[in-house]
């Protein structure tokens, strides 16, 4: 009784959860733009996609441009050529020129040029020399005659097509009711020359272009009396039969041009009208209409079938809108919608992606699915389909994707999602028992009619499951179920014994037991996807093939690693590894590889399936992918809001496909994963040059921006480093945008492709350059004819041809005056010559002298030498006569006394005093006669003094040689002093050395 309570209650609450979920699942995904910026801060009032493809926001911030990378901020500036008039601008709008008409709330309006990058301004006010009729400026529009039409709160004023002219109307002109209101929120034209004004009553004002006339036209029941209810009104051409009218609190009118006929929906009735009647925005999308509300988010209004949906924040979806409060809409040529809201910046609808909506946990239904990593999914015999998380347990969807029964590791439905079990794998035996395979609990058998589970481990007795980690079941054509481990190779499972036979392989390696899918081709092979390739079982013959990718492995390790195998209509297999895509020709044993050179995205390859029409799907981390196989052709869509695993993909149907991630389930359906044709316009952007002294502060920089209209740029030599920036304009995945560029003059091949959006060059030698640039977007269409600017790099002054002419006039000058002074220099050079040849022999005769001065020297100096050293013998031999003498008889000491006068006599040898003086005088330009004429009272004795004292001997050798005593040299050298008139303080020698 107790279950059957349980069973009911759980059953009304899944009903309850599946009328409420399906009302308000949230289909659509919105990217929040400019995250880090000032944009993603700013109250948004209009948007506006440019001729060459930049999207511009007005906001109460100022006016930003968007690449699709960068958020560039044009804001009110000193210099008033740099921005617009005010920060507070309420639309905008491109004329056939090219010029951003922006209008601004209390300032009239400015006009962006974007050959110059400049703002010119238009104040308004009544007066006739101002242009827009008032400072507040709502509404911009372009006729079909190229006028412009300015809507203010005071009438509008009409500009002609060349804008040389203007006419202003007020609001008495066009108003014949009783309320003269003066705002023009809105204007359009029509198919018929007419058009149409969204003013503040309860009426459109409609101007005839042909006849001149005004007309007030209703267009609802409602009594719009009240300013607060017509504020902000809002128009829109649908299909140019249909005017769809929306105000602050008037919900959305439609008013048939060809009928006159009107119907208002509001709020309160169902999916028959809007969430909100405060409408701020309308635009159509294909056959819908897009509908801005202020506080309830996005409305859809289905225009044939009548009926709105609604989009609303939704904080457990990270894609869901960022707010609700939006004001502003609008449709790029590339087909994506652009949501402008209050305070919370821009949201970005990619239409070329939004067919991947996703199922993920919600905090507020216990029903949805448990916020864990989806690792397995399975679509029983009996269509039921079964999800294994990751320590989340086993979950069956049900027939809305919002609400799951949950059940516990013992088969019993829980009302939330408390299981600690790790669903690794889901299939089913011959008697369709679900068999799930476990991380460490090993394989659980679960009888789904009698609600039972049945555990089967390694460590039983009747079991051989190798391994408690049960990674991927297989349940082929001839009822044989096979077990794949992880870490523990393969086994099989008998349904009728609950029991698990280890199959004993001879594996090459150990990488090969661990095991993650198993597959099953046409022909009845079992393929199993290891770390170490593929391992194949061939059922007809019984045989194991353990190599079959030896070969690739040995060139790439990557191919080693296999995670999925599928096999085509054609017979083909493909293995999905973490090196590339491989795809295997079994009637020839080949292989090829496909990897990104092929356009594979991103590696590790996770898992494969073929859709429906025979496509190949593979799937890695953040992309899925579709290969059509009669071309090879590769299409693969980024998902950023989910990241996938191997093992978990599902045919939901013929058309849908799901695969499970770490945030949920993805479902797409795979023809929707059409390629990008869209040939992406590039711009170089900005030229950034640094010159030679440029530093880290960004001192000495030149931006050089908004180019793409200009031929050339022209630099200085000292301008040394330039990067050059450059943008493909596609707003779907722009991350994956490629860029090849050239510097033609420099570079001989285009760049490596990349996504690098600069290039660098520094020190360009002086010349002539163009700078090409070629983009592809997200699926690799590329605009081949690019974008370029001419680089002139100016020669410095020294390699200029004027500076070479003066240099070549200067030369010829220089030429001549050096041929007239040659003769006059030739001859001053025979003078100089015959002069330099006598100085010649002078020198040689001077160097003769010296060396004969230097042979004389020498030989005095030799003579003194051997004088000295014969007097020292002398001297020598006298002590010792004198010491011997000491203990002899008075005789023998007068005998000593004589020997001893006779060798000083000796010593005074004449001859070498005659010799010493002729040499002496020879070497020292007759000294001793100078000194005799100069001084004649100086004896001989004295002279020979002084001549020792000019050769720089010293007392004790000078007193030797003289053979006299020191103290009788000193006493000598003192009579010289006195005779010579030396004072005292003086050298005597220094002074005999000057003569």
């Amino acid at each position: 009784m107790i279950k059957l309570i349980k069973t009911y209650s759980l059953t009304v609450l899944i009903l309850i959860n599946s009328i409420s979920f399906a009302q308000h699942t949230q289909r659509l995904q919105f990217e929040h733009i400019g995250k880090k910026s000032k944009l993603s801060t700013a109250s948004v009032t209009s948007i506006l996609q440019d001729s060459k493809g930049f999207v511009w926001f007005g906001t109460h911030s100022g006016l930003f441009r968007f690449d699709g990378y960068d958020v560039k901020l044009f804001e009110r500036q000193t210099d008033k050529s740099l921005g617009p008039s005010e920060n507070m601008i309420t639309s905008m709008y491109e004329d056939h020129s090219g010029k951003i008409w922006i209008g601004l709330l209390n300032n009239g309006l400015s006009i962006y040029d974007p050959e110059t990058n400049t703002f010119s301004h238009l104040a308004g006010g009544s007066e006739e020399q101002n242009i827009p009729n008032s400072s507040s400026v709502f509404k911009i529009m372009e006729d079909k005659q190229n006028q412009i039409w300015i809507g203010t709160d005071n009438g509008f004023s009409i500009l002609n097509e060349d804008r040389s002219d203007y006419q202003k109307v007020f609001p008495e002109k066009y108003n014949n009711t009783d309320h003269h209101d003066g705002n023009i929120f809105d204007i359009v034209e029509d198919e018929w020359n007419r058009v149409w004004m969204a003013t503040g009553n309860r009426t459109l004002t409609v101007f005839n272009k042909i006849n001149k006339k005004y007309q007030q036209i209703e267009y609802t029941d409602l009594n719009l009396s009240n300013f607060e209810d017509n504020d902000k009104k809002n128009l829109c051409i649908f299909q140019d039969t249909l005017l769809y009218i929306g105000s602050n609190n008037g919900g959305l009118s439609e008013y048939n041009l060809l009928t006159g006929k009107y119907t208002t929906y509001l709020a309160g009735n169902g999916n028959k009208g809007p969430s909100s009647n405060n409408i701020r925005d309308i635009i159509q999308v294909d056959n819908e209409l897009w509908v801005a509300t202020d506080g309830k988010g996005l409305n859809i209004f289905d225009v044939k079938n009548k009926t709105f949906k609604a989009y609303t924040q939704d904080s457990n979806l990270e894609e869901s809108l960022n707010s609700d409060v939006l004001w502003s809409l609008y449709r790029d040529r590339q087909k994506n919608v652009w949501l402008g809201t209050y305070l919370e910046g821009v949201e970005k609808y990619d239409s070329q992606k939004n067919f991947f909506r996703r199922v993920s946990a919600n905090t507020c239904n216990p029903q949805s699915l448990p916020n864990k990593p989806i690792l397995s999914i399975y679509k029983d015999t009996k269509g039921r389909k079964w999800v294994g998380t990751d320590w989340g347990g086993l979950h069956q969807m049900t027939e809305n994707e919002d609400v799951f029964i949950h059940y516990d590791e013992k088969g019993n439905e829980i009302f939330d999602s408390e299981s600690q079990e790790v669903c690794k794998s889901i299939a089913e035996d011959k008697y369709g028992n679900l068999l799930i395979g476990t991380y460490s609990q090993g394989l659980n058998v679960f009888d789904i009619q009698n609600n039972k589970v049945r555990n089967i481990k390694n460590n039983e007795k009747k079991s051989q499951l190798p391994i408690n980690h049960v990674w991927s079941i297989l349940t082929d054509q001839s009822k044989n179920t096979w077990i794949a481990t992880l870490g523990g190779g393969i086994a099989k499972y008998d349904p009728d014994k609950y029991q698990i036979e280890s199959i004993p392989l001879k594996y090459h390696q150990s990488a090969q037991k661990h095991i993650y899918n198993i597959f099953e081709d046409s022909k009845r092979n079992i393929w199993f996807c290891t770390d170490g390739g593929v391992v194949v079982y061939n059922s007809v013959n019984d045989t194991w093939d353990y190599t079959l990718m030896e070969d690739l492995i040995a060139e790439n390790r990557g191919f080693s690693y296999v995670r999925a195998v599928v096999e085509d209509n054609f017979r083909r297999i493909w293995i999905a590894t973490t090196g590339g895509l491989l795809m295997y020709k079994p009637e020839t044993k080949s292989f090829r590889v496909f990897d990104s050179k092929d356009n594979i995205p991103e590696l590790p390859l996770l898992d494969l399936t073929i859709d429906s029409r025979g496509n190949l799907i593979f799937i890695s981390k953040k992309y899925i992918s579709k290969m059509f196989l009669d071309t090879f052709k590769v299409v693969s869509n980024y998902v950023d809001n989910n990241s996938f695993n191997y093992g978990a993909i599902i045919h939901i149907d013929k058309d849908e496909i799901g695969i499970g991630g770490t945030k949920g389930i993805t479902y797409f359906n795979p023809d929707n994963l059409k390629e990008n044709e869209d040939v992406p316009p590039v711009y170089i952007t900005d030229i950034e040059v640094l010159d030679n002294e440029a530093s880290s502060n960004n001192k000495n920089k030149l931006h050089i921006e908004s180019i793409s209209k200009k031929k050339s740029i022209v630099l200085d030599k000292d301008q040394s480093t330039i990067n050059i920036k450059f943008s493909c304009i596609n707003y779907s995945e722009t991350e994956r945008n490629k860029y090849t560029y050239k510097l033609e003059g420099l570079d001989k091949d285009w760049s490596p492709v990349s996504d690098a959006r600069v290039a660098t060059y520094s020190n360009l030698p002086p010349g002539e350059y163009t700078f090409k640039v070629k983009a592809a977007n997200n699926h690799n269409v590329w605009n081949k004819e690019g974008a370029e600017v001419e680089l002139i790099v100016k020669a410095p002054y020294w390699q200029t041809v004027w500076f070479k002419m003066v240099l070549f006039l200067l030369s010829l000058v220089f030429l001549y005056f050096l041929q007239k002074n040659r003769a006059s220099y030739i001859r001053k050079q025979y003078i100089v010559d015959k002069m330099k040849a006598e100085r010649e022999k002078v020198e040689v005769q001077n160097q003769q002298l010296e060396l004969e001065l230097k042979k004389t020297k020498s030989e005095l100096e030799n003579i003194t030498l051997n004088h000295l050293h014969k007097n020292q013998s002398i001297q020598q031999l006298q002590t010792r006569l004198v010491e011997i003498s000491s203990d002899m008889s008075t005789t023998d000491r007068r005998k000593v006394k004589t020997l001893v006068k006779e060798l000083n006599k000796d010593s005074e040898n004449q001859e070498y005093w005659d010799t010493f003086e002729h040499q002496f005088n020879k070497s020292h330009d007759n000294f001793l006669e100078r000194m005799q004429e100069e001084f004649p009272e100086l004896s001989k004795r004295e002279l020979r003094i002084c001549a020792y004292l000019r050769m720089d001997l010293a007392n004790q050798e000078i007193a030797t040689l003289m053979n006299v005593s020191v103290r009788t040299l000193e006493t000598a050298r003192y009579r010289i002093r006195k005779k010579m008139g030396i004072q005292n303080r003086k050298s005597l020698t220094k002074i005999i050395s000057r003569y």
